[in-house]
C-alpha cells in the first residue's frame, strides 16, 4: 500500500506502508511526513525571491476520500491546526478524486519497470527493499502533463459528479 500527493508544480513524496491497512495514528504519521513536508516546500521562497508565496483556499486544496482514517476525528482536527483546506466530498464519490487517474498510470509504469528488472513480489527483505526504491522512483519520474491535465479536469468532475446525482460519471 502506498500514500502519494500531488500539486501542478510537482509531485510529492511516496510513502510505502508496512501493512496493507492504515488506522488513523498510522495515517497521521503518513500526513506530518507527506503532506506537510510537501506543502512546506512548495511555498518556501526560492533563493533569489524577495517575496514569499502565501497559499489561499483558491490555490491549494487538500483532497481524499472518506475512508474512516481520513475522516477520524483526531485526523480532521490535526488538519485544521495545520490549516490544511478540505476539499467537501459527497458520499460515494471517488469519482472527483483525480489521484485515482494517476494510480492507473503510476501502477503500469511500476509493472514495466518491474518486469524489465525481473522483480517479482517477494518477502526478502532486500528485494522488498528495492521494490520500494522502485516505486519511489517510478512515482517520482511521474509526468506532469498528466497532472496538470488531472488538475485541469477538476471544475468537468464537480459539475458531472453534480449532474449525475449519486449516478456514475465517466470520471
Amino acid at each position: 500500500m502506498v500514500w502519494a500527493c500531488f500539486s501542478g508544480a510537482k509531485v510529492g513524496p511516496l510513502i510505502v506502508c508496512k501493512s496493507q491497512s492504515v488506522n488513523a495514528e498510522r495515517y497521521l504519521e503518513i500526513l506530518e511526513h507527506g503532506l506537510v513536508t510537501f506543502v512546506n516546500d512548495l511555498f518556501i521562497p526560492t533563493v533569489e525571491s524577495d517575496m514569499i508565496t502565501v497559499t489561499t483556499d483558491d490555490s491549494f486544496l487538500f483532497m481524499y476520500d472518506n475512508v474512516p482514517c481520513h475522516t477520524a476525528v483526531k485526523v480532521t482536527q490535526y488538519l485544521k491546526r495545520r490549516w490544511v483546506p478540505i476539499m467537501k466530498w459527497p458520499a460515494q464519490s471517488p469519482d472527483l478524486n483525480p489521484i485515482e487517474n494517476l494510480w492507473v498510470s503510476f501502477k503500469e509504469r511500476s509493472h514495466e519497470r518491474f518486469f524489465y528488472e525481473g522483480r517479482r513480489p517477494s518477502t526478502y527483505q532486500e528485494v522488498l527493499q528495492r521494490c520500494k526504491e522502485i516505486l519511489k522512483e517510478v512515482w517520482i519520474a511521474q509526468e506532469m502533463e498528466l497532472v496538470k491535465k488531472l488538475i485541469e479536469s477538476m471544475p468537468r468532475r464537480v459539475v458531472a459528479v453534480i449532474a449525475a446525482g449519486e449516478g456514475h460519471t465517466k470520471y
